[in-house]
């Protein structure tokens, strides 16, 4: 199945991302432990760049009172406890156990800032349903767009929102987000269903029977319930 996004998927970006950082961590971890002075040295200096540090100070022109005050603020956006837990014989060299917690901290924060956006996707995802049962598409659609701001990530969100987008005939965006959600989970059932239902909304039925005989080769016990729903979708068109 092509896939029509040139980005990778958030998920794996993700985690390519946090493996890089793994082997950053250990990279400089290894310097910061060496014996040699100058490879320490280097170590600690990769260190505070790694986590964000900076020396320089920002000045700022303040406007009081048609009196122009000058600030400088400091633009060190680590923790610096981490420095001054260096070993007190070696104070310009940031110590390995220092590094460390200070990587745990990062770590545990945004730990707690994905759950906190999880927390507020659960309450959005919430509304958006209670909206869509009250066939009120558009208040739905705008709770499940906020939702996927937080958490992109989610195969159900871009399934639901995809149906919404259906409901408002918004065929294209819905075959968008559909997709999406397939390719979040290659083994959606509800998705090649809502995939075959809007080949089918927009007359494309020779793709809609791929798309059914894909679903059958992911799902060979639901065959007969495929089948149905297909001749189902094809009985409504003659209803009509």
């Amino acid at each position: 199945m092509s896939k029509p996004w040139k980005n990778l998927d958030s998920q794996e970006e993700e985690f390519n991302n946090f493996m890089h950082k793994v082997s950053e961590v250990e990279r400089i971890v290894h310097k910061l432990a060496s014996k040699d002075r100058e490879e320490q040295a280097i170590g600690d200096a990769e260190a505070k760049r790694y986590l964000g540090e900076s020396e320089q100070s920002k000045e700022e022109i303040i406007d009081v009172e048609n009196m122009k005050l000058r600030v400088k603020s400091d633009r060190t956006v680590i923790n610096k406890k981490a420095f001054q837990e260096a070993p007190s014989g070696d104070q310009s060299t940031m110590s390995q156990e220092a590094f460390m917690r200070e990587v745990e901290r990062d770590a545990d924060r945004r730990y707690k800032e994905r759950k906190i956006r999880q927390e507020k996707m659960e309450t959005l995802k919430k509304q958006a349903t209670l909206a869509f049962n009250r066939e009120d598409f558009i208040k739905a659609l705008s709770c499940y767009n906020k939702a996927l701001d937080l958490v992109k990530d989610n195969h159900n969100l871009f399934l639901n929102r995809g149906l919404t987008h259906i409901k408002l005939k918004l065929y294209d965006k819905a075959l968008v987000d559909i997709d999406r959600a397939i390719y979040l989970n290659e083994n959606s059932l509800k998705g090649y269903l809502l995939k075959a239902k809007i080949l089918f909304l927009t007359g494309k039925n020779g793709d809609m029977k791929k798309i059914s005989e894909e679903a059958k080769e992911k799902h060979p016990e639901k065959a007969d319930f495929i089948d149905g729903y297909i001749k189902d979708l094809n009985q409504t068109e003659i209803g009509q």
